[in-house]
């Protein structure tokens, strides 16, 4: 092999990339490079749980934003996205939930092999190390650890408050029922955050055959005829190629994934013509049927003392409702907090405050991802069309009014403050569909959680190659063909187990029908 080249490239050190790198290192005879835009994440603002919200519009953050989003009063909704080893595992919430089992039942029912829950369930359990044990639902052992946590009276209150409104007592959103309201596991270790790169490759940075590129930035794939044959990076601002004899893996996640792709030739050939951009593969599904969560929070100000936080821990607590009776799985998700959330939840505020809310758990509304210049430094242009869809519209309206029959019930209307200040918190006017409506327009924003732009079926098959081209594949959150119905990282880590044992070869239970392409 030449100095610069790898068996494997793996492009984007996030959830997936993180996971499926250090899987493959696992093999002492297969070299694994791999590259991230941003620094090694050794500042302590990434151990903390609490401080996940001062990464936010930093250097740590690839600070996105959406075009103007015409059902919100042309707002532009902030998206923060890690840019730092672990990549947004780094800076999240840390809260561990799969996505209910219908969720992969309906992949594999629509013709992607390998995908169904039970076929996925094995993966998502061979990464935990649980702090309740292994069991049908739970892994133990694994590198990511995932952990009970305890939670402040105030989200005591809340849990007692959704209870006298209704809302059934869950203790484990990942077992065998999704619905109902408890208290969320993280993945924490000891009150330390444990993101993918805490799990996959800090404990792994000691093997020869693992090549960590921080602070590199890809700018465009490499050709070799119509084969994809390595990346071509930027890193204090010298250009050069890191050549991949096996295969390179996309991991950059929902937007820059399929920026990357358009960059390089692949995506709906004359939008790339516009960019003054080579077509390679014409393909328009390529940055097409951008999904997310789109939800609102309620923030109240507690007249009553919180009492019993650590100030460097984080809990949430909430769960998953339905909007209406008949629906076989819920279609809302609860989450609830100490603090105010201002500014689209890039600041916590005071802690004398409450905020929770729901969001849509499977919207029917899409975006899309284009470039903004053929520039691999330039931001992509993103519009989400958040409640463009009157669907989504009353599956929040729902929500929002089950958020406010919460906010009334008595555990948790003795310590609210007035309404008068609740309004100026951040609250609707009142509960009827008017109300309700002026609200979520002017305060729904993005939880965080896009999917759908390099989906399978359309722009990857079920093995993750990219259609058409040789030597590349996408493992992240942008190949789902629909948004799982809750977070999405403990997903992209499994995306990242089940591509890892594909090109091993490995025997993963989960792994029928994939084999590797060399």
């Amino acid at each position: 092999m030449a100095a610069e080249e790898y068996h494997y490239v793996v492009v984007g050190g996030g959830s997936a990339g993180c996971t499926l790198a250090g899987r493959l290192s696992e093999q002492p005879g297969v070299s694994v490079a791999l590259v991230e835009a941003g620094p090694m994440d050794i500042d302590p603002v990434f151990r903390v749980p609490a401080r996940f919200w001062e990464q936010q519009k930093s250097s740590f953050d690839w600070d996105l934003q959406t075009e103007p989003e015409p059902a919100l009063c042309g707002r532009r909704s902030y998206l923060p996205r890690g840019r730092v080893l672990g990549g947004t595992s780094s800076m999240n919430t840390m809260l561990y939930v799969r996505g209910c089992a219908a969720d992969y039942d309906g992949w594999a029912a629509a013709g992607h092999e390998g995908w169904s829950f039970a076929e996925v369930l094995p993966l998502f359990m061979r990464s935990e190390d649980n702090s309740r044990g292994g069991g049908p639902y739970h892994g133990a052992g694994g590198p990511l650890r995932v952990e009970d946590l305890q939670p402040p009276p105030l989200l005591e209150r809340w849990l007692a408050a959704a209870g006298e409104a209704g809302h059934p007592a869950n203790a484990d959103v990942n077992g065998p029922d999704q619905e109902g309201m408890g208290v969320y596991q993280a993945n924490q270790h000891g009150g330390v955050r444990c993101s993918a790169a805490a799990a996959f490759i800090h404990p792994n940075l000691h093997r020869p055959n693992l090549s960590v590129h921080t602070c590199t930035h890809a700018l465009r794939l490499v050709w070799d005829g119509v084969r994809v044959a390595g990346v071509e990076v930027e890193h204090c601002g010298e250009k050069r190629v890191i050549a991949c004899a096996r295969e390179t893996v996309l991991c950059a996640g929902a937007y820059l994934s399929p920026q990357l792709l358009m960059l390089s030739g692949i995506g709906p050939a004359e939008h790339l013509r516009q960019m003054g951009i080579e077509v390679r593969i014409d393909n328009p599904d390529v940055g097409a049927n951008l999904q997310d969560h789109p939800g609102c929070f309620l923030t109240y100000p507690v007249s009553a003392e919180t009492g019993g936080s650590d100030p460097d821990a984080w809990v949430e607590v909430g769960g998953f409702a339905h909007s209406r009776p008949g629906l076989r799985e819920p279609d809302l998700q609860f989450h609830a907090a100490v603090g105010s959330f201002a500014d689209e939840g890039a600041s916590t505020g005071a802690a004398r405050a409450l905020s929770f809310g729901p969001y849509v758990t499977r919207p029917r509304s899409r975006g899309w991802v284009r470039l903004r210049s053929s520039l691999p430094q330039a931001k992509p242009r993103i519009l989400h069309n958040f409640l463009g869809e009157e669907s989504d519209v009353a599956v929040l309206r729902a929500g929002v009014r089950m958020a406010l029959q919460i906010a009334s019930q008595p555990s948790l209307s003795a310590v609210l403050g007035d309404s008068e200040g609740a309004r100026a918190a951040g609250v609707p006017s009142g509960d009827s569909d008017s109300a309700i409506d002026e609200y979520m327009r002017r305060s729904t924003f993005s939880f965080y959680h896009p999917a759908g732009t390099c989906a399978m079926g359309s722009v990857v098959d079920s093995q993750m190659r990219v259609l058409g081209v040789g030597g590349v594949r996408v493992c992240d959150t942008s190949i789902m063909p629909t948004l799982v119905g809750g977070n999405t990282n403990a997903p992209a880590i499994m995306f990242g187990e089940k591509l890892a044992g594909s090109l091993t070869g490995g025997s993963i239970a989960g792994q029928s029908g994939m084999r590797p392409d060399n």
